[in-house]
Formats: structure tokens, sequence, C-alpha cells
């Protein structure tokens, strides 16, 4: 199993850019059994408003399938990590750290499904706590609209840097 993600948000407000933030990120999966996959993971990211022009992350570890059935999915993951980031002022930083996250679909109705993402980057310096809470409605004919919020917490960020950003999003989403 490939998962490939790509983030973009961007905003200006009255001319002035606001948010500018980008990630990617390639995760490959390999089952080992019914409920035990080994994973690994390549991410890149830039947000000038948190002080950093790159992090580019790497993990690798171990994964579980908490619970599997027609409707419903929860999977674990854990495993070492290794953290590059180089700041906007100069300068740049790299940790050793640990990875922890969790997936969970519950597939709520034929046309309603209920996501939640979780993740954890846990360091020396700064930790990066994750959570995106999503609603899917399928409009019908591949077309679905998502609801999704999002929270990230920096324990340490750049000065000038928040510590907690939320993002609430609205996407149309084609599946095929």
């Amino acid at each position: 199993r490939h998962k490939l993600n790509a983030l973009a948000d961007y905003q200006e407000t009255g001319g002035v850019t606001t948010r500018e933030q980008f990630l990617v990120s390639y995760e490959p999966n390999y089952q080992l059994n019914d409920r035990v996959f080994l994973y690994a993971l390549g991410q890149y990211e830039r947000d000038r408003f948190q002080g950093f022009s790159s992090r580019i992350s790497a993990s690798g570890g171990l994964g579980y399938r908490v619970i599997d059935t027609d409707s419903t999915q929860l999977s674990v993951k854990a495993g070492p990590a290794y953290r590059k980031t180089s700041f906007i002022n100069g300068g740049s930083t790299s940790d050793i750290a640990g990875l922890a996250a969790l997936d969970f679909d519950w597939q709520v109705s034929d046309t309603v499904k209920l996501t939640q993402d979780a993740s954890a980057f846990i360091q020396s310096g700064n930790s990066t706590y994750i959570s995106t809470t999503g609603l899917e409605a399928g409009l019908g004919g591949g077309l679905s609209a998502r609801v999704a919020y999002a929270i990230e917490h920096d324990t340490a960020p750049p000065a000038g840097a928040v510590k907690t950003d939320t993002l609430t999003r609205f996407t149309l989403i084609y599946g095929f």
C-alpha cells in the first residue's frame, strides 16, 4: 500500500500574504499479516509563518490494525524518526525523534464518513502534535464534500510563531 499526501495552504488578505504552508509526504506500507505492517515515511514541510523554511522528516517502524471491519478501521503506528529543520532567520537543527500516529475511519452510513488522524513527533527541543478530524458526505457520481478541523501544536516554536495553529477546511473530493 502506498500513501501520497500533498497540502498547499496559501491566503492573502488585503494584498498581504497571511498564510503560506506546504507539505508533501510519501508513506509505503508492507503487510506482514492481516493486522501487522511495516511503514516508512518521508515528509517535507515549509511554513514561513511558523518560522521554518523547510522541515524534513523521515521515520520507519511498525503498525497495527486495531479494528478492521467493513465500517470501522483503526490503525496505530510508531517508530523512530529523524527531523531536520531550517529556520527562516538562519540556522538549522537536526533531531532524533519518535513518531506515534493513529488513523481512524468510520463509515457512519452509505454516504457519511468520519475520520480522525493524529500524529506526534516527540523530540527534545520542539515536539509537534497534529490532529485532524473530518466529516465526508457523498454527493453522488464519485463526488463528495468534506469539512475538516486541524490543530497543530509545537511545544517550542521559533520566536514570533504561535504554539497552536488551527485550520478549518471545506473540500470537494473526486474519487476514482
